[in-house]
C-alpha cells in the first residue's frame, strides 16, 4: 500500500518538506486523474470554504444549466448544503443524486454540521464503502488508493484541484446540478451583486398566532423573514449564528426542513463544523465591540443554547455589552433554557 497508509507516531510537530509535498501531490494527482477517467460518471461538490478558489469557481462557471437529463451527463457540478445556507433562500435549490458516480467533495465536511443541515444523508458512507469517494481539504486528500480509502497528508490542494478540473473537462461538458435556468441567479448571490427588491411585510401574529402547536414554527417564520429581508436589501449585512446544542439543533432542523436557508456566514459554518459552544459567545462579543462590525448598520441574530449561557456566560456578556458598548446594528438574541 501507499506509504501514507502506514501508522506513524509523531513525537513532535512535523511539517512536510517541499520534496515530500511534491511527491504526495503527484501521487494524488495521478490517482485522481485515473479515477476520473475510468469512472462511469463524476459528481463535483463545491463547499462553502472552497468557493473562494478560482479553480472551483471556474468549474461552476463552466457548467451548463441547459441540460434537462442530469443523469445522462458525464460530469455534474453542484454546491454543498453548507454553501446554500450562507445565501438567502426562502426555498432551497434542488440537489442532484450521486447515484454510482465518483463523488469528489471539495472543501471541509463536518459531522455535526451535516446533521444540522441534513446533508450527505449517507452518501459519504456509501461512496466510502464502494471506494468512490474523494475529499480534498486544505493540505489533505482522502481517495481510493490500492484496496481501500486512504488519507494523504501534505498535498498541494491547489495543484490537486487543478488536476481535477482538467480531468473532468476532458470528459466532456460540465452540467449544473441545481436545475435548468437556475445558475445565473445562484452565481449572482455567490459572486455578483444581486439587485434588491421590495421589502417584506412586517412579521406579526394576531389572535391565536396562526394556531401552530410547534413553537419552533414561529422561529422558522422569523428566519424566513430574515431571508426575505436579505433578498430585498442584499447590501445590508443580515446574518444568523447558531450555537451547538440540543434545542438549537432542533431549531436548525426545523428551518432546514421548511426549505429555508439558515442565512449564516463562513464563521457560522465553521462554528457548526467545529461543534463548539464557546465560539458563538466570541462572535457575539466581536460584532458588538470590534470594528468594523460594531459600526455596521446590520441585523445580527444569535440563537444561543443553554450550555453556552451557563458555561460561557452568554447572558452576562450580553448585559455587559449592552451597558458598555453602543453598536449601530440591530442585534437579536434568542436564548434557550433547557430547565423550562
Amino acid at each position: 500500500p501507499f506509504l501514507g497508509a502506514q501508522p506513524l507516531l509523531l513525537r513532535k510537530p512535523c511539517i512536510s518538506t517541499v520534496e515530500e509535498t511534491e511527491r504526495v501531490t503527484a501521487v494524488a494527482c495521478k490517482t485522481i486523474g485515473r479515477l476520473i477517467k475510468e469512472a462511469h460518471g463524476v459528481h463535483i461538490r463545491i463547499s462553502e470554504d472552497a468557493r473562494r478558489s478560482d479553480v472551483a469557481r471556474g468549474m461552476m462557471e463552466a457548467a451548463s444549466d441547459e441540460v434537462v437529463d442530469i443523469d445522462a451527463a458525464h460530469v455534474v457540478v453542484s454546491m454543498t448544503r453548507d454553501l446554500w445556507h450562507t445565501l438567502p433562500f426562502t426555498q432551497l435549490p434542488s440537489a442532484p443524486g450521486t447515484a454510482k458516480r465518483l463523488l469528489i467533495y471539495v472543501g471541509t465536511p463536518g459531522k455535526y454540521l451535516s446533521m444540522c443541515i441534513k446533508s450527505y444523508r449517507g452518501r459519504f458512507d456509501t461512496a466510502y464503502e464502494e471506494d468512490r469517494l474523494v475529499i480534498l481539504c486544505k493540505g489533505v486528500c482522502m481517495l481510493p488508493l490500492g484496496t481501500q480509502e486512504q488519507n494523504i497528508f501534505g498535498v498541494d490542494e491547489v495543484a490537486v484541484l487543478k488536476t481535477i478540473s482538467a480531468a473532468v473537462k476532458a470528459r466532456g461538458s460540465l452540467v449544473w446540478g441545481h436545475g435548468v435556468g437556475t445558475k445565473a441567479s445562484i452565481m449572482t448571490k455567490i459572486y455578483g451583486y444581486p439587485v434588491g427588491g421590495e421589502l417584506p411585510k412586517p412579521l406579526c401574529y394576531e389572535g391565536d398566532a396562526g394556531g401552530s402547536a410547534n413553537s419552533f414554527d414561529y422561529l422558522v417564520d422569523y428566519v424566513r423573514f430574515l431571508n426575505q429581508l436579505k433578498i430585498a436589501k442584499p447590501e445590508m449585512p443580515v446574518t444568523v449564528w447558531y450555537d451547538t446544542g440540543l434545542l438549537v439543533s432542533v431549531l436548525m432542523g426545523s428551518v432546514v426542513g421548511a426549505g429555508v436557508s439558515l442565512l449564516t456566514d463562513s464563521d457560522g459554518v465553521s462554528m457548526l463544523r467545529d461543534a463548539s459552544i464557546g465560539h458563538i459567545i466570541s462572535k457575539l462579543n466581536q460584532v458588538i465591540a470590534v470594528e468594523p462590525f460594531k459600526s455596521a448598520r446590520a441585523v445580527y441574530n444569535f440563537f444561543i443554547g443553554d450550555g453556552a449561557c451557563r458555561l460561557n456566560g452568554g447572558v452576562e456578556l450580553a448585559l455587559h455589552l449592552m451597558e458598555g458598548h453602543k453598536a449601530q446594528s440591530l442585534t437579536n438574541l434568542f436564548i434557550f433554557n433547557n430547565h423550562k
